[in-house]
């Protein structure tokens, strides 16, 4: 077999695993519930939580609910970030502890809406949002930020996938950073998985470019971006080229890949890698990663739109 013709298998077996993958996900959550309202979930420092549209372009909604008055120490800011895979291995909430307890703000995708959950967030990271993208078996999936501080905003965006119709969420905050009037927004995506194409890959990612590109200060997006393919990770690149981002490199290779391809990403700026972690599991189909970041300065990190 040629070369040409080993590379028109490789693609014509990804595209067939795509499409029966896209299958099974169709038959397992046939029975799925999509909320159409009230799908942002928030807590504060209680075990108590509200409910809300969350939209990105709602400015009430994305106010927070206390003043924030602390900020994150601009020389150690951790982050943790991690697929849990709906909490379905176990010692998932185990190793969640272990790994993340100490972590300033927590990203998780695949999250299952639970108490097991709440309860862990409670003890760490007293501050949270959950996008709910479907309930499935009476139990709601979706992505969360959570935090040892209370953001200062908080919104929620999702993007339906094509094949399977249900969506996929993402989570954006902003926090204080003591001493600074710079503000760090983060981001936290769980990307599209199941279609042929990459129209609405691309769509769900520059609906989050343009919700980020008016920020003039550091910035980290995060998160499982499902970009297993060369045509996928052109579109990260670029949307990491618009917005000024560096890539978090990790060279234990530890990193959970799919078709060779890492799809577990941390992207910054303004900041400054202290430390980084990929952690092998097996309570999940994913590993997760953390970084521990330095805040660098006060410098406008704003994106100037290109004139035509």
């Amino acid at each position: 077999m040629s070369p040409s013709q080993i590379i028109r298998f490789r693609i014509t077996s990804n595209r067939l695993a795509v499409v029966l993958l896209s299958l099974l996900m169709s038959v397992m959550f046939s029975c799925s519930f999509v909320p159409r309202q009230e799908q942002f979930v928030t807590a504060a420092m209680s075990p108590m939580y509200t409910r809300s549209a969350g939209e990105c372009d709602d400015a009430e909604g994305r106010a927070a609910t206390l003043k924030a008055i602390t900020g994150l120490n601009p020389d150690h800011i951790s982050v943790f970030d991690w697929n849990i895979y709906k909490s379905r291995k176990p010692g998932l909430i185990e190793d969640l502890v272990h790994l993340s307890s100490e972590a300033d703000i927590v990203l998780l995708q695949e999250v299952s809406f639970n108490t097991p959950l709440r309860d862990v967030l409670q003890n760490s990271q007293p501050f949270w949002d959950f996008n709910s993208a479907f309930t499935y078996k009476g139990v709601e999936t979706g992505v969360l930020i959570a935090s040892v501080i209370e953001p200062l905003t908080r919104c929620g965006m999702r993007q339906t996938e094509p094949v399977i119709g249900l969506p996929k969420t993402a989570v954006i905050t902003s926090y204080r950073i003591a001493g600074s009037s710079k503000k760090l927004v983060v981001a936290n995506v769980h990307a599209i998985n199941f279609t042929l194409g990459t129209q609405s890959y691309k769509e769900q990612f520059e609906e989050i470019r343009e919700a980020l590109r008016g920020h003039d200060g550091p910035l980290i997006l995060a998160g499982d971006f499902n970009n297993w393919n060369d045509r996928r990770a052109e579109i990260i690149e670029s949307l990491a080229a618009e917005l000024n981002l560096s890539t978090l490199g990790f060279s234990d290779g530890a990193r959970t890949t799919f078709w060779g391809k890492a799809v577990d990403h941390i992207l910054y700026r303004g900041l400054e890698p202290v430390t980084r972690t990929a952690y092998q599991v097996e309570s999940s189909d994913h590993n997760p990663i953390s970084v521990v970041f330095r805040f660098t300065g006060e410098q406008n990190l704003a994106i100037i739109p290109h004139e035509n």
